[in-house]
């Protein structure tokens, strides 16, 4: 499995499309939210997202449970764990969830882990000045510049 892992888009189209258009062999694209977009303009991309802090006024949820390939994934913005002041209720959400996979943003800082079996990446944010996203191939994750 091959996924595009973006966050904190926060209203820049333009960098989310560009970013798209370079990775064209990807299986889906995960995003954790902060999109600050309509819904309308990204919709044709088939983005699975959720909702963050700033998405005001869609309806989205704020937890998605996924099994994609047979990877279960636990793919959220982070705010409702407080990613901001440490990752326990985060690493706690994802054992009892019984995930292999976190995918957060939030802190719009990169971030890596792998604990007791679950990976936890935060691929940075697309809308930050550092224009940071994650492609996750097979279990190997790499970060890249938007």
């Amino acid at each position: 499995m091959r996924f595009l892992i973006t966050s904190d888009v926060h209203g820049r189209l333009d960098l989310l499309e560009e970013v798209i258009n370079k990775h064209h062999d990807i299986d889906y694209h995960l995003n954790a939210g902060d999109m600050v977009i309509s819904p309308l303009r990204y919709e044709r991309h088939h983005i699975i997202t959720v909702k963050g802090n700033n998405d005001y006024g869609v309806d989205l949820p704020y937890v998605r449970i996924l099994d994609l390939g047979g990877i279960k994934i636990m793919l959220t913005h982070g705010h409702l764990e407080y990613v901001k002041f440490g990752y326990d209720r985060l690493k706690l959400k994802a054992k009892i969830e019984g995930v292999n996979l976190v995918i957060f943003g939030h802190t719009h800082e990169r971030y890596l882990l792998e604990e007791q079996n679950i990976l936890f990446i935060n691929p940075g944010a697309l809308g930050d000045r550092e224009r940071s996203y994650a492609i996750y191939d097979n279990g190997q994750v790499a970060f890249y510049k938007g």
